[in-house]
């Protein structure tokens, strides 16, 4: 190697076409410049080249950019230069920033020269300004710098323009964040090797073309070819890539694709349908290929990147490109789900007519099928509604149990749904479906067949709808007739509700659907089925029952009028319904309302079924506890005494709608002073539960309960405390440490520890139970 260089060029390989391009113009000056790519020829030393290279140059070009600040070789480069000149008056090292980045340490100090983001002929006058000196002779190639082994020679190129062979669709200004996502496919994209397949998988309407389109313009620099390919329809893709071959000089697809062998070829299938069609379209060599696709199936070819929705932050940026208002563009963003082409089209939408936000948001909850293919976007044909009313046409004809499943998934929430919901009651299910879900394969292929189109994602053992948008223009399909979702929850959830710990799992998992079809019935009441205001009793009472009565009563106040609507306002679907508002209202402290709902509902149980009948004993026992509330002991005993009576006849002594009168009775009892009959209540509910139930469960904690404070009344605060330590840990364990049982029940060992002198154990239980009635209701 010789020496007298006049530059030496430090990049990484990140950012060769800059060193090429700028190293170009440099010779083409007349100076010499050292630059890897070039001077380290087959048989090289590189470590003892690039030592030659900093040692014996003139000077150093540092090519800045993120990734050069992250080199190690860079760093030891520049840092060669500037030590031997670290005042700048020699300028033995020029830094060039070829994209928008930090200038870390002593870099800092060392004035710049920006070469990004102006067109070639500003560039290449700054690069001229920036250096000086010549000297000539080395072994550089004959012809402009091109990608190593290609046969066909391409016009020199500056690297921020445009590849001479290219059809990508226009850049759309308005595209936001991906950042991640685009050096995810860079990175994949330029990895050495033969011909190397990536795929961007995702629902209609989240923005894989335009990522697509994002990553050929920003790294256009990277290829000398780009070729953009509709691919939906298979048949179509022959004559595109004809289009290519014109282009190329040669007849023909397969000669297109033979000539890209010898060129930095990017050949980008947009919507892609199916992956095995595309196997004869890929390229032989170290081409590249990005697909666009909301099927699945596609990760024989190579990699595949899921898009999802953009993130808040994103979503926000992109509205607030056109509403100016941050509280708006969040709104705006939180309804849209986030997904990029519903804010655009929401966006256009506002532009071209003027509405505010708020005014927007109306129309779209008021009419979502129709506001979805509302919008024009530019460049674009397609909405939302277009995009989705073609996988589903595409589904229909595919798995139209796939069709009927999803619609059932728009009725329920936008969160994940158990598929054993659906396998374990085909009987309420829509033929085909109901045999579908009955065979494993084929319910794998039908919930596979949702997946592929991107509509729903999978879990284990759960599936989720895409999107709320798709979800609300499913239903829109539906109105006034919707599917089945009311009763399979009905059916599906486990009865009786109340203080049955053991199905509150079951609950819990199906709740944020059951809300979803109160939510609905809000709206439209027509909509309810025979089985509606049950479903409702039962979810208002779990959550009256895990310490959430505020958020029960409007479920249960919805559910009367429904009931009403449907059976008339004396039926005993009614009067349950009333019995589960009283309950709730009596722990809210409303106690002359609830008192008056038990008394409606008795009076509609006795009209219907008679004086004696098991439906009465438990409205006569809620009523009782009202009274008992009130401070009406007299009126209340005789209440729980026949309920007791009417019990003991239906179902035998050994019930535990027994041990329900029993212990009622004996709160009564205590309540009068008549504490030792009180004690034999309790007893024998305890002894009836833990036999039915076992000792651990919150029946037994109820009767222990009462039986502590017995004891206490009789002044033996000694034994009451042990049986109310035992209430609490059960209570504790069956609702949790939050839970306003639990306060209660902390306050009452509190109390008995405080009689026995040891109130220094009693202050910590009284301030946590104060911490746990000043949380909100527990979820």
């Amino acid at each position: 190697m010789a020496d007298g260089w006049d530059f030496f060029v430090s990049y990484t390989q990140d950012d060769r076409a800059w060193a090429e391009w700028a190293a170009w113009e440099l010779e083409e000056a007349g100076y010499r410049v050292l630059v890897q790519a070039w001077d380290m020829v087959p048989g090289s030393n590189w470590v003892d080249g690039m030592h030659e290279g900093v040692r014996g140059a003139s000077r150093t070009i540092a090519v800045l950019s993120g990734s050069y600040t992250s080199s190690v070789y860079g760093a030891a480069e520049w840092q060669v230069a500037w030590r031997d000149d670290p005042l700048g008056k020699q300028h033995k090292l020029l830094v060039l920033r070829v994209e928008d980045c930090e200038r870390p340490g002593l870099l800092g100090s060392v004035v710049s020269v920006d070469l990004f983001g102006v067109p070639e002929a500003e560039a290449r006058e700054r690069l001229h300004r920036a250096v000086r000196g010549a000297v000539d002779g080395r072994l550089k190639p004959s012809r402009p710098p091109g990608f190593p082994g290609r046969a066909v020679p391409v016009e020199r190129r500056f690297p921020g323009a445009l590849p001479a062979v290219w059809n990508v669709p226009a850049r759309n200004p308005n595209f936001t964040g991906r950042a991640e996502s685009l050096v995810r496919l860079r990175e994949a994209l330029r990895a050495p090797g033969t011909v190397t397949v990536h795929s961007i998988k995702g629902m209609g309407g989240v923005g894989k073309s335009q990522l697509a389109i994002e990553f050929a313009h920003r790294y256009a620099g990277d290829f000398d070819v780009v070729w953009w390919v509709p691919a939906e329809q298979p048949a179509a893709i022959p004559g595109h890539l004809a289009e290519l071959g014109a282009r190329l000089g040669v007849d023909g697809p397969e000669a297109a694709l033979d000539a890209l062998r010898d060129r930095r070829s990017l050949l980008v299938f947009d919507n892609a349908e199916d992956a095995a069609a595309l196997r004869d379209f890929l390229p032989s060599g170290a081409g590249r290929v990005l697909v666009t696709t909301r099927r699945s199936g596609f990760g024989g070819l190579g990699a595949v990147l899921d898009v999802d929705v953009l993130d808040r932050a994103e979503s926000v940026a992109l509205v607030r490109r056109r509403v100016p208002s941050a509280t708006d563009a969040d709104e705006l963003a939180e309804w849209l789900g986030d997904l990029p082409l519903a804010i655009e089209q929401a966006s256009a939408y506002l532009e071209a007519t003027g509405l505010t936000v708020p005014e927007y948001l109306v129309l779209l909850r008021e009419h979502t099928a129709k506001m979805i293919g509302r919008g024009k976007v530019a460049d674009r044909e397609d909405t939302l509604a277009t995009l989705w009313d073609l996988s589903l046409a595409a589904l229909a004809e595919e798995d139209p149990a796939a069709v009927q499943l999803l619609h059932m998934l728009a009725w329920m929430a936008p969160e994940p749904v158990p598929l054993d919901l659906f396998s374990g009651h085909p009987d309420v299910l829509p033929s085909p479906l109901a045999e579908v879900v009955t065979d494993p394969i084929a319910f794998a292929e039908t919930v596979g067949a949702l997946v592929g189109q991107s509509l729903v994602r999978r879990g284990s053992g759960e599936i989720t709808i895409a999107h709320r948008l798709l979800q609300q223009s499913l239903r829109a399909r539906h109105v006034p007739d919707p599917p089945p979702v009311q009763e399979l929850l009905y059916e599906a959830l486990p009865w009786p509700v109340v203080r049955r710990p053991e199905h509150w799992p079951t609950w819990r998992s199906l709740l944020p659907h059951v809300l979803s079809v109160s939510d609905d019935l809000r709206l439209r009441v027509d909509r309810a089925t025979e089985d509606a205001p049950l479903l409702l009793d039962g979810v208002a009472v779990y959550l009256w029952d895990v310490g959430r009565p505020a958020q029960a009563r409007p479920i249960l106040e919805q559910a009367i009028e429904i009931a009403e609507t449907i059976y008339g306002v004396d039926d005993l679907v009614v009067a349950r319904l009333l019995h589960s508002l009283g309950l709730v209202l009596n722990d809210l402290g409303e106690l002359e309302k609830a008192r008056s709902l038990f008394e409606r509902g008795l009076a509609i149980g006795e009209a219907a079924r008679g004086p004696d009948h098991v439906v009465v004993a438990a409205y006569l026992v809620s009523l009782g506890q009202v009274l008992r509330e009130l401070g009406q002991l007299e009126e209340a005993l005789p209440l729980v005494q026949r309920a007791l009576a009417i019990d003991e006849a239906a179902h035998g002594p050994g019930h535990p709608e027994v041990a329900v009168d029993l212990a009622n009775m004996g709160w009564v009892l205590t309540d009068l002073g008549r504490l030792d009959e009180a004690m034999a209540m309790f007893t024998r509910a305890l002894a009836i539960d833990e036999e039915v139930f076992g000792p651990e469960h919150t029946e037994s904690a109820i009767d222990l309960i009462g039986l502590s404070g017995v004891l206490r009344g009789l002044g033996r605060p000694g034994e009451a405390l042990p049986l109310m330590q035992r209430a609490l840990i059960i209570e504790e364990a069956t609702y949790g440490p939050d839970h306003p049982t639990v306060a209660a029940d902390l306050h009452a060992v509190a109390e008995l520890l405080t009689e026995l002198g040891r109130a220094d154990e009693a202050q910590p239980l009284v301030d946590r139970a104060e911490e746990i009635r000043a949380k909100d209701a527990p979820t």
